[in-house]
């Protein structure tokens, strides 16, 4: 570094362990890890540091901290005092992961995560609900867990069954170890570092009662939609169903009718108001053809796909819109909740129901109708101001208009109240409906 003025800090990215803040010999500074998350791998080694129970400590102080980005550096400093850049940059991490794990798991503060495994990693609920239909569907015997990650179906399928659990990534099957040691499951699992796949090739799986797996739907870095183009792809676990027929398989949520193998049923699951993915259920597991399960303040809502298609009737000023959850959309479930809401389509194409009975629910947003117009940003405006909106929720359905490069040329009234902009269709009339949340709390800007 000679040649470098004192006080000019240099940048190393490290593709394992992130962003190096290096400082010239007598610049007075030290050597900083800023730990890029979203990049690379954790060593083995790390892994091994984090279970420790000196790392515990450390994490346990920094899980309540501010670990936001612009305290990084310092909290780093004091970290480095102690610990190489590697093991405070790793400590930092896994604190900030348990901080953003607490909306998933109910014991995050002491679980272990890496940064990928974490966001495809099944909500406890959502995992809890999964495992429950395995064992009340399933004939007697342990479950393959194929690809278990950190856990998140692992945990679960261990409060109901034995489990044999399957990962080839070693710091993974650490971390679901150490997982199922926090949920006091791990009695009820046996971890097994190896290629699933390569074992069903080999015949070397062993009998279960059951299988689940997930397969990775991110290869080489880019995300992929096809159920052939996934690790493993469909074929090879059409191949294990054949061995084992209790088969469920996590999918994304926009899985394309036309790739659903004739002889499996699908749900759409819904968590927080998002369909967070799909399941293929094979031979005992499989339920009605397609269904959707919701979760909303602590209850599950069963809606079966329709068997005859929604009503379609009017639209007018007055009614309810409701727009239903996404995963009741998927399912195609949209008569039943029309018979439901005693609401209808107002266009057969268009997955908003409307109806005069004022009325909440759980499967479903609801907005009071005000005023509807064709689309015109001229009328939208004067609109805004007459009915005195400062601030909008923005939402289309069927049209091309992008909401959020709308707002910008939206002319809202300081401290007016909160309102909501429709943009939608009806056959080749474009609409704006303009309304408010229901029921409605008023609220201004």
């Amino acid at each position: 570094m000679s040649g470098i003025p004192s006080q000019v800090l240099l940048l190393y990215i490290s593709p394992t362990l992130g962003l190096f803040l290096v400082a010239p010999a007598g610049a007075g500074y030290n050597s900083f890890m800023v730990p890029r998350e979203e990049k690379g791998s954790l060593p083995l080694s790390l892994a091994v540091f984090l279970q420790s129970p000196e790392a515990q400590k450390i994490v346990g102080d920094l899980v309540d901290a501010d670990l936001r980005e612009e305290n990084a550096l310092s909290i780093l400093t004091k970290l480095r005092c102690d610990f190489s850049p590697a093991e405070a940059g790793a400590l930092l991490t896994l604190a900030r992961l348990r901080q953003r794990a607490r909306r998933k798991f109910p014991l995050a503060e002491q679980m272990f995560f890496v940064p990928k495994a974490l966001e495809q990693a099944t909500a406890h609920v959502v995992a809890l609900h999964r495992a429950e239909w395995i064992h009340d569907h399933a004939p007697p015997g342990p479950v393959l867990d194929l690809g278990c990650g950190i856990g998140g179906d692992l945990l679960a399928l261990a409060y109901y069954r034995y489990v044999i659990a399957y990962d080839i990534d070693p710091v993974r099957l650490a971390f679901a170890r150490a997982n199922a040691k926090v949920l006091n499951v791990a009695d009820r699992v046996e971890f097994r570092l190896a290629d699933w796949t390569a074992e069903l090739a080999a015949g070397r799986l062993p009998n279960a009662a059951a299988a689940f797996a997930d397969p990775a739907r991110r290869i080489d870095g880019r995300r992929v939609f096809s159920l052939h183009q996934m690790q493993p792809p469909l074929q090879t676990l059409l191949a294990l169903q054949e061995s084992i027929p209790a088969l469920g398989v996590k999918v994304a949520p926009g899985v394309r009718d036309e790739e659903l193998p004739p002889a499996c049923s699908v749900e759409f699951v819904s968590h927080e108001g998002v369909c967070k993915e799909a399941v293929l259920w094979f031979g005992p597991l499989a339920g009605p053809h397609r269904w959707a399960s919701v979760h909303h303040e602590g209850q599950w809502f069963q809606v079966n796909e329709d068997v005859d298609p929604p009503p379609v009737g009017e639209l007018s000023e007055g009614m309810l819109l409701h727009e239903p959850d996404p995963a009741i959309i998927r399912a195609h479930a949209l008569n039943t909740l029309c018979a439901r809401l005693g609401a209808h389509l107002f266009d057969p194409q268009i997955a908003y129901l409307v109806g005069m009975e004022e009325r909440t629910d759980p499967l479903v947003q609801s907005f009071e109708i005000e005023e509807i117009h064709p689309f015109n940003l001229k009328l939208l405006n004067r609109r805004l101001q007459a009915l005195e909106l400062g601030v909008v929720e923005l939402k289309k359905r069927g049209t091309v208009v992008e909401p959020e490069s709308l707002r910008k040329r939206l002319k809202l009234v300081k401290g007016g109240r909160a309102g909501v902009i429709i943009l939608t269709r009806q056959a080749d009339r474009r609409l704006m409906i303009i309304g408010r949340r229901f029921p409605c709390t008023e609220t201004r800007a």
